[in-house]
């Protein structure tokens, strides 16, 4: 009889420790927003019309990002410079075109670093309005996000500032 207590004792104890662990808070499962569900951003794109006049011309459009994505700013300059590709003249034949080369915003302060590969020297230090129709629209875009207040060009991991032109 003496057994059957000490079973019992353990089963009761074994019991109420599964239960209380039942009634432990748990942390909820990552709440993700509906595939349907977007964030709309300005971008600015060059304008074809104005550059005629102005090399830095822009035009602003709306952007739908996933609601989900994280790295907004990112996301906002792969749009701006999705359809940025080789002109004859300026960049050298079989260059790849500009979004090869990107890898990302990193917002420090007030400070959005734009990072590229060495490769993406080919546009960003072009001839002067061949830099202001790559560049200007990269800053006007990430100037919409209120934590930024300057733009900082990241080459190969080093900060870029030795223009030509």
């Amino acid at each position: 009889m003496r057994r059957d207590r000490a079973g019992a004792a353990l089963t009761i104890a074994a019991v109420a420790v599964l239960a209380c662990g039942a009634d432990s808070e748990v942390d909820p499962p990552p709440v993700s927003a509906p595939a349907d569900e977007s964030v709309e951003l300005t971008v600015y794109l060059s304008d074809e019309a104005g550059i005629q006049s102005d090399c830095a011309a822009v035009r602003a459009v709306a952007h739908s990002v996933p609601a989900a994505e994280t790295d907004l700013p990112s996301a906002a300059v792969r749009r701006v410079i999705r359809d940025v590709v080789p002109s004859p003249g300026l960049q050298p034949p079989g260059t790849p075109p500009l979004r090869e080369y990107f890898r990302g915003v990193r917002v420090e302060g007030a400070t959005a670093l734009v990072r590229f590969d060495g490769g993406a020297l080919a546009y960003l230090n072009a001839a002067a309005c061949a830099q202001a129709a790559v560049k200007t629209p990269i800053v006007r875009t990430l100037l919409e996000f209120p934590e930024v207040e300057a733009v900082a060009w990241v080459i190969d991991g080093e900060v870029f500032d030795a223009w030509d032109a």
